[in-house]
């Protein structure tokens, strides 16, 4: 089976997925993050690309994921593209980890990250209707708890990740940054960061 990572980034969901299929590509617009890939995971094909400009022929893979990253995307144009990419009956995958902000301080560490100005999409969105519309069939979603035992720093760089904080400027990231450390440095170390993991499957018509 020749499967897609799209939006792949270090590649952190494609080294999970390698031990389990024929070949893997993955997909990144990002050259720095390819460029980790790569370096780390020479077994894999890595191509510059992004959700509407995938690198591959139609018809050519048997399945697509996308790990933590498609509320980041074009959902009309990427599941167009992704559907060109996928041979008839192909699947789809979607995964990412949302914060449980239902939980007091998880909503504070939310709003000092500017998580409610920011935010691509509201965290517990369906997206179920949005997919089915692809057109892809059998769409199904399943939520879980999975909480992450962290550290303080690891929880710091967590934050530093996001995207859209990291391509801040210095200044104002300082400024984020020091708002998250006043919810941080209250919570006992280490912290336990209750999240919630998102999953959707679907077949390509």
């Amino acid at each position: 089976m020749h499967v897609l990572d799209l939006g792949a980034g270090t590649g952190i969901f494609s080294r999970q997925m390698l031990p389990f299929v024929a070949r893997l590509t993955a997909v990144d617009p990002s050259a720095s993050m390819r460029e980790a890939l790569a370096s780390s995971s020479p077994e894999i094909e890595v191509l510059d690309g992004s959700d509407v400009a995938i690198p591959l022929e139609d018809d050519s893979v048997e399945a697509v994921f996308v790990a933590q990253a498609f509320h980041w995307f074009d959902p009309p144009r990427a599941l167009s593209e992704i559907h060109r990419v996928l041979t008839c009956g192909g699947g789809l995958g979607l995964i990412w980890n949302e914060r449980d902000e239902s939980v007091e301080w998880v909503a504070a560490l939310s709003h000092a990250m500017q998580w409610d100005v920011k935010q691509p999409y509201k965290v517990g969105t369906d997206f179920s209707d949005v997919i089915a519309s692809g057109p892809f069939i059998n769409v199904e979603r399943i939520k879980f708890d999975n909480p992450q035992t962290i550290s303080h720093d690891g929880l710091f760089q967590r934050v530093l990740s996001s995207s859209y904080i990291s391509v801040m400027e210095d200044r104002l990231r300082d400024d984020l940054m020091k708002d998250v450390a006043k919810v941080v440095e209250k919570l006992p170390e280490p912290v336990v960061l209750p999240q919630v993991t998102d999953v959707y499957t679907a077949t390509a018509q």
